[in-house]
């Protein structure tokens, strides 16, 4: 088993035995170039002390332990171990006495790969056991879990109660310490969110028991609904135990892909193979840069990101409601379509470089640039109207339950607010899964957590429902209406959180301008109402211009909230005020002249008020519009016409190419480096320190790439182990330079994401340095498998490093346009390569 990193414990370990390895590998490859091994017993003593100390622990623990198979694989491992630091002991006293024995150099290698092997099958022996007892602590919940369908009565819920407590409490007391363990922070961050969904849980499983032990006893109506209650809480919680175990049992990103995961959600949700990768790729960017350049040997990504342009257009218009807006962007798609097909026509052609293929992709772009608009502006304009108050309709319908007894309409009116709830939900988890796939999140949390969300709310939405049911069908009953209020904030909880990731995806711009336009156009209506003198029309409207206002202001502080500019938030937080008091004046206004339509006074009044609204809100939109597209600079006038010395040209840098019939491990390295390459080239390097870093990181990848031969072996196993080392030097210069981008923008997410993504490159650049030592041990051994197995680590860990690097490049580029002036990243000029 090639060594695997998912713990910290485990990449500590194997770092410096690493180092110690890696140094023998270059000493031996150096004296097969006409060297001589020097004196290596003083290091492998050392070494083989470890390993007795090692051993020793290593038998007690195995002695103590009641986990059998920790039993028989632990002394399995160190034997192993031993093995071959009496291998090492035994090679460096050849070489002491001949520094060009060939038997002692190769025992030397088969030593060293033992040691470097056995060190890590012995953490991952003790790993797998630790884990095995946190699932068994995870199976003792679930086991609880099962009587729950079987509780009747207070005393045996009392009972149920102190068997699942301490169950719960040993399920994350494993999780907190796992979490803090693993080296993947999306990991942890998994254990830590579904340990709290847990928790929170527990209280309606206990009331939806107690409820339902409750009607059955009274033989009252709803039973169905509450056992319906209870069954959906005692699944979720079980579903929230299995993720826990599938996280825990994770070691590689090979497992994760293996296994399938809770991003599968994803696909379940929309019924098709899409992921987070399909969501988050920037398409519209792809296709502006391929016009831009119209390089031929771009055309197949090219032409790729303009129809994926096109597929999302239309897939955001099928999930539409039928009306100009729809038809817009279907007529703009279908234009956009026979003009691609026409530049497709001249790449087959060999045209691309023809003033005709320079023409039609300007127009392209350029109606490209207007479809990806108006796609902000239906997602703009779907969120308005979904979110605008997004847990009215449950409040309503749990409203409607509670209604008198003695109203002959009670279940009818409680049937339309049901209905209206149930719809509610339905359209707002789709508008969410719209800005999920069209928003322009910027990283794959945000997305996971929109997803998350929308499945909760979907699944919560029924048993809300049937909790609600419950009550109208039992007037009067206090244990239905507290478990109707618990399922209620639940759902409320959950829809909140929906607004709010929403609107952190939302573009802030298009959505101030749908809602001033719509708040206008309310209170234009209330104006002609009280001129028609239908005062309850009027009403209405100033009440929906009101919740329109406050979306604003959620908006607004959000805003706020997202930036450290100070002269940025002052002004959204003075606009802002200024619209908060301007809103009941309004609303009061309104039900004052509606009380008296007849009354101009009155109506001139509220006109004043509307106006005044109307103008906060605008104050607040140009603001933020200002902040996030600030206008043009005046034209300055002509200067003298200066000739302005030539600056000198960059170094030409060597593009990587793909030789043909490449295979091996060779080819997705390649690729690995030449996408990041690519997006490195787009960048002027000259004043830009971070994209000079990540061209080098790509070229010495690329090199790594170079070192393999057909076979996969390395042809030079010191030149793969300083080129780790190298690059993980360059890792450090990367993050030195991000954190300082980061440190200087004024915008909190983009921020964020920025360090989340540098946060994980200490650990891939390490995991590489460790894997290449594997390799070189590995490389011309007779163990075809093991070679392969850390040929592939290697591969993967790879794709790992240039992607996170690629991402880091485009989150530095993003976080630069908010940057306060005067700071070292604001060095950092980010120019397009021509």
């Amino acid at each position: 088993m090639p060594p695997v990193f998912h713990t910290k414990t485990i990449q500590e370990i194997l770092e410096p035995v690493a180092e110690k390895i890696s140094t023998m590998v270059i000493l031996d490859e150096e004296a097969n170039q006409g060297g001589t091994m020097p004196d290596l017993t003083p290091q492998v003593d050392v070494v083989a002390a470890a390993v007795m100390t090692l051993v020793k622990v290593g038998e007690q623990t195995a002695d103590d332990s009641d986990d059998q198979i920790l039993k028989k694989e632990l002394p399995r491992s160190l034997k192993s171990v031993e093995k071959a630091s009496s291998q090492l002991v035994e090679a460096s006293q050849t070489l002491k006495e001949n520094g060009k024995s060939m038997p002692g150099r190769r025992l030397l290698i088969v030593g060293a790969r033992g040691i470097l092997q056995g060190i890590s099958d012995l953490l991952i022996t003790n790993d797998e056991s630790e884990v095995r007892t946190m699932v068994v602590a995870c199976r003792d919940s679930q086991v609880v879990l099962r009587d729950a369908a079987g509780v009747r009565g207070m005393p045996n819920l009392v009972e149920f109660v102190k068997r699942l407590t301490p169950s719960l409490t040993e399920t994350s007391k494993h999780v907190d310490r796992r979490q803090k363990e693993l080296t993947n922070a999306s990991h942890a961050a998994e254990l830590v969110e579904h340990c709290d969904h847990l928790r929170k849980f527990v209280p309606m499983l206990i009331s939806s028991i107690k409820l339902v032990s409750h009607l059955e006893h009274r033989g009252a109506a709803s039973t169905k609904d509450a056992v319906e209650n209870r069954d959906y809480v005692t699944r979720a919680m079980n579903e929230h135990i299995e993720e826990i175990i599938r996280i825990l049992q994770l070691k590689t990103d090979r497992d994760e892909l293996a296994q399938g995961d809770f991003k599968s959600l994803i696909a379940k949700i929309l019924g098709k193979g899409e992921s987070t990768s399909d969501f988050l790729s920037d398409d519209f960017k792809m296709a502006q840069d391929f016009l831009s350049r119209l390089d031929p040997r771009d055309a197949d990504e090219g032409f790729r990101a303009l129809d994926e342009c096109l597929r999302q257009a239309r897939q955001l218009a099928s999930q539409m409601e039928d009306g100009e807006e729809k038809d817009e962007i279907l007529r703009r798609a279908d234009e956009l379509e026979k003009l691609i097909n026409r530049l497709k026509r001249l790449r087959d052609e060999g045209k691309l470089d023809t003033p005709e293929a320079r023409a039609l992709a300007d127009e392209i772009a350029r109606k490209i640039a207007e479809l990806e608009q108006k796609m902000k502006e239906a997602i703009a304009r779907q969120v308005a109207k979904d979110f605008l108050d997004p847990t009215g309709p449950a409040k309503q319908m749990c409203n409607a339950a509670l209604a008198d007894p003695s109203d002959p309409d009670r279940e009818k009116k409680w049937d339309a607010k049901a209905k209206a709830f149930n719809d509610h939900a339905r359209s707002a988890a789709r508008t969410a899964l719209n800005v999920a796939r069209h928003g322009g999140a910027q990283d794959e949390d945000t997305v996971m957590d929109i997803m998350d969300t929308i499945k909760a709310v979907e699944a919560l939405a029924p048993q809300l429902t049937g909790a609600s049911r419950i009550v109208l069908n039992n007037p009067g009953d206090e244990t239905a209406r507290e478990h109707m209020d618990m399922m209620k904030d639940e759902y409320c909880k959950k829809m909140e959180k929906l607004k709010d990731l929403v609107d952190q995806v939302t573009d802030s711009v298009e959505f101030l301008k749908v809602s001033e336009q719509d708040i206008f156009r309310d209170l234009e209506t209330a104006k002609v109402a009280l001129r028609e003198h239908d005062g309850d029309k009027a009403n209405e409207h100033s009440i929906l211009a009101a919740k329109r206002c406050r979306r604003v202001l959620d908006v607004a502080k959000g805003e706020a909230e997202n930036s450290t500019d100070p002269e940025y938030v002052q002004a959204v937080t003075e606009a802002s005020e200024e619209l908060a008091r301007a809103i009941k004046p309004m609303v009061n206004s309104c039900k004052a002249s509606a009380s008296d339509t007849t009354d101009t006074a009155n109506r001139q009044k509220f006109d004043t008020q509307a106006d005044r609204v109307n103008a906060a809100v605008s104050k607040i939109r140009k603001v933020v519009e200002d902040h996030h597209r600030p206008p043009p600079p005046p034209t300055p006038p002509p200067a003298p016409v200066v000739k302005p010395p030539t600056p000198p040209p960059e170094e030409p840098v060597e593009e990587i190419e793909l030789p043909d019939n490449m295979s091996g491990p060779a080819l997705p390295i390649l690729l690995a480096a030449r996408e990041l390459q690519e997006e490195a080239l787009k960048w002027g390097a000259a004043d830009n320190a971070l994209i000079q870093i990540a061209r080098r990181m790509a070229a010495r990848m690329a090199e790594i790439g170079s070192l393999f031969n057909a076979k996969g072996d390395v042809e030079s196993r010191k030149r793969l182990i300083n080129l780790a080392k190298e690059l993980a030097l360059d890792t450090k210069e990367l993050i030195k330079l991000a954190k300082a981008v980061a440190a200087a923008c004024t915008d909190r997410r983009l921020k964020s994401t920025l360090l989340q993504l540098v946060d994980r490159l200490p650990m891939i650049s390490t995991q590489l340095k460790i894997i290449a030592t594997v390799k070189a041990t590995q490389t011309g051994q007779t163990n075809e498998q093991a070679d392969d197995e850390a040929s592939e680590t290697l591969v993967l860990n790879a794709q790992n490093l240039m992607k996170e690097v690629k991402d880091v490049i485009t989150a530095a580029q993003a976080s630069s346009i908010k940057l306060k002036k005067g700071t070292t990243a604001d060095e950092l000029m980010w120019k397009k390569a021509e």
